[in-house]
Order: C-alpha cells, then structure tokens, then sequence
C-alpha cells in the first residue's frame, strides 16, 4: 500500500511540473525599460529670438550712415523729421526758473536732472492745468511732436501721463515705437538729435543756389530736390563762390549732384546743412 501511495505522489508532482512550464505567463517587455545606454536623447530645435529690426528697409540708421556713401535727399529728409506728427511720451523734471516748485498752467520744460538750467522740451496743453509740482518730482507727459524752426523739441496737445511704464532708449526708434512707452528727456533728446553734427554726402537734383553777404560773410546755398517729386529735401550752405566751370555743370547736368557737409538742424523746413562742398561736379 505504501508503495502505491509512493508511485502516486512521484506521477502528481510531475504533472504539477509540466504544468507549470506551460502554464506560466509570458513576461511582456515595458517601453522605456532599455538600458540608458540604448536610449536616444532627442535633441531640442534651438529656440530662435526674434529681435526687433529698429530701421526697416529703405530708412537711414544714423549709425550706419558714413560720408563716404552718398544717400538721397529723400531719404535723408525722411530720417531728420521721422518723428514729426509722432505721439511721444516722455519722462523729465520740471524746469524751475526760481524756488523749489512751479505751477503748470498752459506750458512746462522739462530738464534732464532736478534743478538743471538745459532745458531739453516744452510741452503745451490746450487747457490750463493749474497744477502745482515739486522741482524734484518726476512728470510724464504725452504729446505731439511738432517741428520747431528753431531746433528745440516741442510738444503740443499735451496731457499728463500717470500709467507709462519706463522703456530703454536702446529699444527705440522713430520706426518702431508704440506711441504709449515713456522715454527720458535726455535720452529721447538725444535721439531726437541723432543727426546733428553728423558729415554726410547727399545727392539730389540741383534746383538752384543763392547767395548772402554781409560785412564778414559770405555764404552760398545750394537747394537739392528730390528727383521724382521736386520737393526740396536739403539745402546745403558753403563760403566762398561756386566756380563758373561748376556752376555750368550743375545746370547742364543738374540730376545727381552729390555734396557733402555737416548737418545743422532745420532750414526752411528742410535739412540744412553747412561747411559744404561739391563732390561730383
């Protein structure tokens, strides 16, 4: 009996281990289980930064502009009263004549630092504002540019500004502001007056020229059109009188003229410039 009880027990245990062979679940492979040596990295596409073109085609960017590369007459009027009828807020403090506050009624300067005499703006309002203001406190204002004759920066239909946020000049130009961003006084100046000083060649049409004497000078004037239009863009001022040889040559053949010289701010409502002389005639 005990052997049978024996042959039974070596039959059951080795069904239980075919069983088992068979019966056991296949281990399915988990993605994402290899080894990190086998893993690719995805590189990332670099990120591209679009950065801000300040002078789009077919305008001068005064850093770039050399006497040694003549630009049109056009172009450069263009440049010099590219913010003229431009909305500008602008940051400063306000210019007081005397004592260490000023009542704002139709008009204000505004100066660079507290208390300074160089007054770099005026803005006017169309209403009186009968606002009274510390020399030492910080005014914004907004307003249009007007072109003054005289060279200085004027803002007219002014307002008071208490919501601009401060933006760098770097990120300025006539082309590419908003219109809405607040400038310092001195840094929008400065902008402003990118081109004064600066040497340049400019060629247009020869329209004509003039002459002014006086007792100790003597200046000839030379007005430049722009070829298509015939607007007078640049006039350009030199001593001493211009050779006959010249002259003739500039009226046989007036398109063209090319002549380089400083730029001094507005004349006549154009660009003026002097110490000039002819280039290509």
């Amino acid at each position: 009996m005990k052997r049978i009880i024996g042959i039974t027990m070596l039959l059951s245990i080795a069904l239980l281990a075919g069983c088992g062979e068979a019966d056991q679940p296949e281990i399915e492979e988990v993605a994402g289980s290899e080894d990190a040596a086998d893993v690719e990295v995805a590189e990332e596409a670099p990120v591209e930064i679009e950065v801000a073109v300040l002078y789009p085609e077919g305008t001068l960017d005064p850093s770039l502009v050399t006497a040694d590369v003549p630009v049109s007459c056009r172009a450069l009027f263009n440049a010099f009263y590219a913010w003229d009828g431009q909305t500008v807020v602008i940051q400063g403090y306000p210019f007081v004549h005397y004592g260490d506050s000023i009542t704002i009624e139709d008009d204000i300067e505004l100066v660079a630092v507290a208390g300074e005499r160089d007054k770099l703006l005026k803005v006017t309002f169309p209403d009186s504002l009968n606002l009274r203001i510390a020399a030492d406190e910080l005014l914004t204002v907004s307003g249009t540019v007007d072109y003054s004759w005289t060279g200085r920066i004027e803002l007219v239909e002014g307002t008071v500004v208490t919501d601009a946020v401060l933006i760098d000049i770097s990120e300025v130009s006539p082309y590419t502001y908003d219109g809405t961003s607040a400038v310092e006084v001195q840094a929008f100046f400065d902008l402003f007056n990118a081109w004064i000083g600066m040497e340049v060649t400019v060629e247009g049409y020869y329209f004509g020229s003039t002459t002014s004497s006086g007792a100790d000078y003597h200046i000839v004037r030379i007005d430049l059109q722009d070829p298509e239009t015939r607007d007078k863009c640049a006039a350009c001022e030199m001593t001493g009188e211009i050779p006959e040889d010249v002259s003739n040559a500039m009226l046989e053949n007036r398109d063209g003229v090319q002549i380089r010289g400083t730029i001094a701010g507005e004349s006549f409502s154009i660009v003026g410039l002097e110490g000039c002389e002819l280039v290509n005639r």
